[in-house]
């Protein structure tokens, strides 16, 4: 985490996202939580439910996302797990799920993305150091945000994911791009689910599954 970083430390964590800025055809996936699903594949609209489900609109992604290429080593949902640190507070998501969904799709606006630099909750000096470091590292200002968040949030611009440890943005939520794919990742590999096509999700076919 940042609080723990000396300053050069910090100098060359920041040079990752000055490095690999996001480009419009740059493919990206999200992991979707167990009940978003569903959701998406009967084209639900709804204003959700207090103290059970959040509002949804099948139309639409966002959140925390990483490069598709970063993900080239995660195989299985402990992979992803541990890649994304899914093991926050409150998280509908555990190591030994038998499955774990995901959504492909191209940056296609960068400027609708941030990473999220900053600390994990405590004291803010070590949040504002690693913004500057960033700045200084020529890390574009405009999608640098300072955050405060519960470890494990790192405050660094990479999850806290150990050797599969991945550089995260957080999407604003806003229309799914066309081609978009949503993916079932088991213990055997991934399998597709849904194409996203002319605003409606198309199921494939059980059998290519």
């Amino acid at each position: 985490m940042t609080g723990s970083l000396s300053d050069h430390e910090r100098a060359l964590t920041a040079r990752v996202h000055a490095i690999i800025a996001l480009a419009p055809d740059t493919p990206l996936v999200k992991v979707l939580p167990p009940w978003a699903v569903d959701r998406y594949l009967r084209h639900e609209v709804s204003p959700g439910a207090a103290g059970a489900h959040p509002p949804f609109d099948y139309r639409l992604v966002g959140g925390t996302v990483a490069r598709l290429q970063d993900c080239a080593n995660l195989r299985t949902p402990r992979d992803f797990h541990q890649a994304f640190r899914l093991d926050y507070a409150g998280s509908p998501f555990h190591p030994d799920m038998p499955v774990l969904h995901t959504m492909e799709f191209i940056a296609e606006h960068p400027d609708r993305y941030v990473v999220p630099f900053g600390a994990p909750t405590g004291p803010r000096e070590p949040a504002y150091e690693m913004t500057a470091a960033a700045l200084a590292a020529g890390v574009d200002p405009n999608t640098v945000r300072t955050e405060f968040a519960p470890w494990p949030f790192t405050g660094t611009g990479i999850t806290g994911g150990g050797p599969l440890a991945l550089p995260e943005w957080w999407r604003q939520p806003g229309l799914i791009p066309a081609g978009s794919r949503i993916t079932a990742h088991t213990a055997t590999g991934p399998h597709p689910v849904a194409l996203w096509t002319a605003s409606t999700w198309t199921s494939f076919p059980k059998d290519s599954r």
